[in-house]
């Protein structure tokens, strides 16, 4: 068995998502090593009958598209998870290992919500065992939270719902038994509900999504904590129609008012801008990208953890997008700004910040620009697929006009990326 954020699951997830072969695979390392590579080493690593070591992060960074860092964790979790292994006490059962006595050896009482609980039996024996909470494992649990947040920037969908319903699960068996860390853990397990739902949304699961999301504004009701309502309803605004996406939002605001909530405010903000001006509302847009622009000044880095991807490209992103329904005079000083403040990170966000410059530029009548950007954002969106890029490239190819060569060869290379 393999740890769930281990670099095995980690390279096949993504390896499987692009859609390579395992030879497809190991030939874009060797041209990243610039050398020699054993092939045979892309099944083992998966397999994790060996680890990478560290002369591979920037090859291995190059090929799958994510950063060096994200390599050095997932190899910190398996070798975590090799010596759990060696140090537990595992008793054989008729030549096959008592599932619930090896988890529970392995990991202690709470080891037992965090595989087997989708069983009937595994949710009787999670109930038995009551595991209680700890000041060290309601700490443990947030962290790990506020972590799948930063990693939902660079895990393909599928890897992320793996490791959220895991999460999820253990968060579930523990909250009864939690005494006073109930509320913190409720707080967590809303967080990872909603985040739970932007993969599913992401996956093209919406039933599954919106199921997530009320989940999640439960348990942000239950708990008295709003925020986890607003996180909930924007990312449920993706899916909305726009009348209902604004109102959404607008609730949303109401929800992160307080101190600690200026980012989450300014980004549900540029989403109602968005709504509003695809609504052809100027006058709303504007009101509300001026609101979001003040609260991101009040910011302050890891206020929450839901908001670590709303960086200033993705406020200059979702200005753009409102700007460029409103064919609004400051499109082009905007996508000037928003290329200026996009950082070299291979991120989900990257694709996000790059349509809406190139829709900026194309909005503005600024072809050239616009067509070499958005051959930037089809790399990207091609390079990690999402739902969400997926929409995008369907948008980007209709705003392209058709009576300029540069153009429509884009909006063909697009619609060929799509039906492939």
């Amino acid at each position: 068995m393999l740890a769930s954020d281990g670099i095995g699951a980690l390279l096949r997830a993504i390896r499987e998502d692009a859609g390579r072969t395992r030879p497809e695979q190991a030939k874009l390392i060797a041209d990243a090593h610039d050398g020699y590579f054993d092939p045979e080493n892309v099944k083992r690593w998966e397999k994790e009958s060996r680890l990478p070591t560290p002369v591979w992060d920037p090859a291995l960074a190059a090929a799958y598209g994510i950063p060096e860092a994200a390599i050095r964790r997932a190899v910190g979790a398996s070798r975590r998870y090799r010596k759990q292994i060696r140090d537990a006490a595992v008793l054989p059962h008729d030549e096959e290992e008592d599932d619930v006595k090896r988890r529970t050896a392995v990991f202690g009482p709470a080891a037992i919500a965090a595989g087997i609980a989708t069983d009937p039996w595994g949710r009787l024996a999670a109930a038995v065992s009551r595991p209680k909470v700890d000041a060290k494992t309601a700490t443990e649990l947030v962290d790990r939270t506020a972590g799948f947040f930063t990693a939902e920037e660079h895990l393909p969908a599928r890897l992320l719902a793996r490791r959220l319903g895991d999460h999820l699960e253990t968060l579930t068996a523990l909250i009864p038994g939690a005494g006073r860390y109930e509320r913190e853990l409720t707080i967590a397990a809303g967080e990872t509900a909603a985040l739970a739902g932007w993969a599913a949304y992401d996956l093209g699961d919406i039933a599954g999504a919106r199921k997530y999301y009320d989940t999640a504004a439960l348990a942000g009701r239950e708990a008295g904590h709003g925020a986890v309502t607003a996180l909930a309803l924007g990312y449920a605004s993706y899916a909305m129609k726009p009348t209902a996406a604004r109102q959404a939002l607008a609730l949303a605001q109401n929800h992160v008012r307080g101190k600690g909530y200026a980012t989450a405010r300014s980004w549900l903000a540029a989403r109602e801008a968005e709504e509003a001006a695809g609504l052809g509302d100027q006058e709303g847009a504007v009101r509300a990208l001026d609101r979001a622009n003040i609260a991101f000044d009040y910011g302050i880095p890891g206020e929450q953890a839901w908001t670590c991807f709303f960086r200033q490209a993705r406020l200059d992103s979702l200005s753009l997008s409102a700007y460029a329904k409103l064919r609004h005079p400051d499109l082009v000083s905007t996508a000037d700004a928003a290329l200026e403040h996009l950082g070299a990170d291979d991120s989900k966000v990257r694709i996000a910040v790059l349509h809406d410059v190139a829709n900026g530029y194309v909005a503005a009548g600024e072809l050239e620009p616009g067509v070499e950007i958005g051959r930037r954002f089809v790399e990207a969106a091609t390079a990690t697929p999402t739902t969400m890029g997926r929409q995008r490239l369907t948008e980007f190819a209709a705003a392209l006009p058709s009576d300029t060569a540069a153009a429509r060869a884009l909006a063909e290379d697009i619609r060929a990326t799509l039906v492939a």
